[in-house]
């Protein structure tokens, strides 16, 4: 009896310092399979801030990518527009890339192309040319080709193509654009504007006149004070059309409960909008028509 009880305690003394061992082992070594700190793109090889030169310098160099010719998108013209095309690519600088603009539509054509060459119309050859490449940044190089839309037979709201093809049409790319017609001619003035500075009222419209940047507007501002100012405003064009901006200092019209402003087109004297605001911008009578007549 007295064997079995030493026994037993020498079991549990071998089994208590086998848990002690245990815990010991786990409390000095940590699991290995818990989840590691993501490594930093340093750590890695890479760069932390993408588009940095050691990024160009660690990229694949481009005479081991796939050559690759892009086309910006096209942003909205009318006619009469002069369109720059562009886009990328990682053929070389000065290779030569074939640009061209095409009709998109099918027509069943009975003539030959020939009866009109340099023209997009359809059934014709369409409009071509050859553009080096030029160099840029981290081996992706550009391209650009100027097209006036005023020439070439351009026609509003149809379809056209522009394609762009390298190294005997190896590698080539196209993309589809419209040409709008030149809207109804007109001169929008927005309401008036706050700037931060608290000194100037912002005024701004778009502009359709037919002369795009040539453009240029007479603008007039008279307070019921009597207060009157004239000036003239350039057009730029912003993507859609072409707008026009101008900061009018209040010291030069104040003081006033009501402002009326008048912007007329330099070249079409008969494009002219003219609107009343009282003191806060707000305009004298609703609803508000931003548009001309």
């Amino acid at each position: 009896m007295e064997r079995l009880k030493k026994a037993v305690t020498v079991i549990l003394l071998i089994i208590a310092c086998i848990f002690v061992t245990i815990l010991v082992d786990l409390y000095i070594h940590p699991d290995v399979t818990k989840t590691a700190p993501a490594a930093s793109p340093a750590s890695i090889g890479g760069s932390a801030t993408a588009g940095s030169p050691q990024d160009c310098n660690e990229s694949v160099s481009p005479d081991h990518q796939e050559p690759f010719i892009t086309i910006n998108p096209v942003p909205h013209y009318y006619i009469g527009d002069s369109i720059t095309f562009n886009g990328t690519t990682n053929l070389q600088k000065g290779e030569l890339i074939r640009t061209g603009v095409l009709s998109g539509e099918y027509s069943h054509c009975i003539k030959s192309s020939a009866l009109c060459p340099d023209s997009v119309a359809a059934c014709c050859d369409g409009i071509s040319g050859a553009i080096p490449v030029t160099a840029g940044a981290c081996g992706i190089n550009t391209w650009s080709w100027e097209v006036n839309t005023s020439l070439h037979g351009f026609a509003p709201d149809r379809v056209y193509i522009i394609y762009a093809n390298g190294r005997d049409e190896r590698v080539n790319n196209f993309r589809s654009f419209t040409v709008s017609g030149i809207p109804q001619s007109n001169i929008t003035l927005n309401l008036p504007e706050n700037d931060p500075d608290g000194h100037t009222i912002r005024l701004s419209g778009q502009v359709n006149t037919g002369n795009g940047p040539d453009e240029k507007l007479f603008l007039s501002a008279a307070s019921d004070s009597g207060r009157k100012v004239r000036y003239t405003v350039p057009v730029f064009q912003d993507g859609t059309g072409y707008s026009w901006t101008f900061s009018l200092n209040k010291s030069d019209i104040t003081p006033y409960n009501f402002l009326t402003v008048n912007v007329s087109s330099q070249t079409s004297r008969e494009i002219i909008i003219e609107r009343t605001f009282l003191y806060n911008n707000e305009p004298s009578f609703y609803p508000y028509n931003p548009y001309s007549p």
